[in-house]
């Protein structure tokens, strides 16, 4: 009979998910400068899908994220963690939605991924401490 994951590394396994498209984000928000230094039709790609991409990736961090977040503070409650998970989450939707300007989503969201980033090595860390 095939063995169910414990809850424990369904959470670690979310939080995993969680910081690769973290890095994910990170990466591509870095890689616009870049990429329009070296490569003209590459640097118009990604400066044109940049916000679909950084919406996508909103829409898919969100749900994990929350998830993770709140099932490693059932298990070993940080609020530091959740406060970080939590403004790296709404700082990423500020600078996705333009609230303040067009030119600040690239900072804004490379500060709220590196934010979400640390919240879930933080659950992470948590887990195998007490694992």
């Amino acid at each position: 009979m095939p063995r169910m994951p414990s809850k424990n590394s369904l959470t670690s396994g979310l939080d995993r998910a969680a910081v690769f498209l973290s890095g994910l984000c990170l990466l591509h928000c870095l890689a616009v400068p870049f990429a329009l230094l070296f490569g003209p039709v590459l640097g118009h790609w990604l400066s044109t899908t940049e916000t679909q991409v950084h919406w996508w990736l909103l829409a898919t961090a969100l749900p994990v994220s929350v998830f993770a977040l709140a099932r490693g503070y059932q298990r070993y409650p940080s609020k530091l963690t959740l406060a970080l998970g939590a403004a790296g989450l709404v700082v990423m939707f500020v600078g996705v939605s333009h609230i303040f300007n067009e030119d600040w989503e690239v900072l804004l969201t490379a500060i709220g991924v590196s934010s979400l980033l640390a919240a879930h090595i933080r659950n992470l860390r948590s887990a195998h401490s007490h694992g």
